[in-house]
């Protein structure tokens, strides 16, 4: 099977505003990993980090610049 597709930022952005991050899709990247930031130390923390493990689950699909912020959020 070969991949073709990558869940690169704008699919990154797409799914965090699906999820509830206000806005996500109009912001870069640098500024979601901020808001996604407050999220994981917010009320709604764990949920979050099962979002988020979910689509580290699928690695092997994430651009590396999502991957890598990705990574940075879950330490």
């Amino acid at each position: 099977m070969m991949i073709t597709e990558l869940i690169d930022q704008d699919d990154f952005r797409a799914q965090l505003q699906a999820w509830g991050l206000e806005g996500a899709k109009q912001l870069s990247l640098v500024e979601c990993s901020h808001q996604l930031s407050e999220a994981l130390s917010g009320p709604e923390q764990e949920l979050w980090q099962e979002r988020l493990a979910s689509l580290l689950a699928k690695r092997e699909l994430l651009h590396p610049e999502v991957q890598a912020m990705l990574d940075a959020s879950m330490k």
